[in-house]
């Protein structure tokens, strides 16, 4: 099974570089549809919808990384004041309820997907794109992220009844 998890971890890690590099592209874009419209009053008609579907795919590819470092924002008014046992039955249950809503974005990810692959639906603004490349990226990135949660689930599970 580590053996599973150390994979899983470098897959995690190669998608949320894949993310920051998509990131850096859209900054890079974003400034040069400024230059060329200061400069030459023209910008390039590829970069508005090319930003939308990176800003997609960046959200999918990191967002199972940055639950494994904890990095998602959280509310903890009432957290701070709870013990630390019943701290680990709530990010239990939390954890239990993230991985169940990823699982079903996961389906109607992979149904919407398959919806635009058999239509054969594209998008048609600068430029051609098949619908089903945008939109690969939400089941993907949630199978990911339910996983993940699951993970949490479970290790918060086994904490509670060993009492670490």
């Amino acid at each position: 099974m580590k053996v599973f998890w150390r994979f899983f971890d470098r897959v995690s890690n190669i998608m949320a570089a894949l993310a920051g590099i998509l990131l850096v592209f859209i900054s890079a874009a974003m400034c040069y549809t400024i230059f060329m419209r200061f400069v030459f009053r023209q910008t390039p008609i590829w970069i508005v919808p090319v930003s939308e579907y990176v800003l997609l795919w960046a959200v999918f590819l990191g967002t199972t990384w940055l639950l494994r470092e904890g990095g998602h924002i959280t509310t903890d008014v009432i957290y701070t004041h709870l013990n630390e046992k019943t701290k680990k039955y709530l990010d239990c249950i939390m954890s239990v309820i993230g991985g169940l809503a990823c699982a079903m974005l996961f389906c109607l990810g992979v149904v919407h997907t398959y919806d635009c692959i058999i239509h054969g639906v594209t998008d048609v603004r600068g430029f051609t794109v098949p619908k089903s490349v945008v939109f690969i990226i939400i089941p993907m990135g949630s199978i990911l992220l339910t996983i993940q949660f699951f993970r949490i689930a479970w290790s918060k599970l086994i904490e509670i009844r060993t009492g670490r």
